[in-house]
């Protein structure tokens, strides 16, 4: 918790609560979530898991609008999750969606990206910073490249499949990512308060 006080008033309180996010982790077609796991951690909740098919322009609308669909019917803020392949699915979605859609995503975490696969190269895309704070786990040159490329903070470390992820890192590594959206929004709307001053 945090709060801000303005004199004798408290002008703000915000309190990190991850049931207010909804997870939404991105997984390449035929494989095994690492993000499967979370049952373990009921705080989370259960993640929707959507599949990423990209064989055709067909599939590729499809995982948009799926995308799409998904998070703009959360009544929270979204938080991506995407693992392997998935994450060059996750960064096209970003860099080419309306802001209306992707103004709802408080963030992403992007597990061991792949590339210069001809998966990838489906998700061709401007390279731009991703619009909103993103995370890029993995130790290989290529993932540290793209998390360059996405604007992401980089942390090192191999986490390839769900039989050997380490749980209890991606759950805090998650927590973490939570609390420093809250505070940068905290942080953003004690600005304008300031500036704001007594009305």
């Amino acid at each position: 918790m945090r709060v801000h006080a303005k004199g004798d008033r408290i002008v703000s309180v915000a309190v990190l609560d991850s049931h207010r996010l909804t997870l939404i982790a991105l997984v390449p077609d035929q494989a095994i979530s690492i993000f499967e796991r979370f049952r373990e951690f009921p705080r989370f909740g259960e993640a929707q898991h959507i599949a990423v098919r990209n064989r055709t322009a067909a599939e590729r609308t499809a995982l948009a609008a799926r995308i799409d669909a998904a998070v703009s019917a959360s009544d929270r803020a979204v938080m991506l999750l995407a693992q392997g392949s998935a994450c060059a699915a996750a960064a096209w979605w970003a860099r080419l969606s309306p802001k209306a859609y992707t103004a709802n995503v408080a963030g992403a975490l992007l597990v061991a990206p792949e590339g210069t696969s001809s998966h990838n190269r489906h998700f061709a895309a401007p390279k731009i910073g991703l619009p909103f704070p993103s995370i890029v786990v993995g130790a290989d040159d290529e993932a540290q490249r793209l998390g360059v490329e996405w604007g992401s903070r980089l942390i090192d470390g191999p986490l390839l499949s769900a039989a050997t992820a380490p749980t209890n890192r991606l759950r805090a590594i998650i927590e973490r990512f939570t609390s420093a959206v809250v505070e940068r929004d905290v942080d953003a709307a004690y600005r304008i308060i300031q500036a704001i001053g007594d009305a």
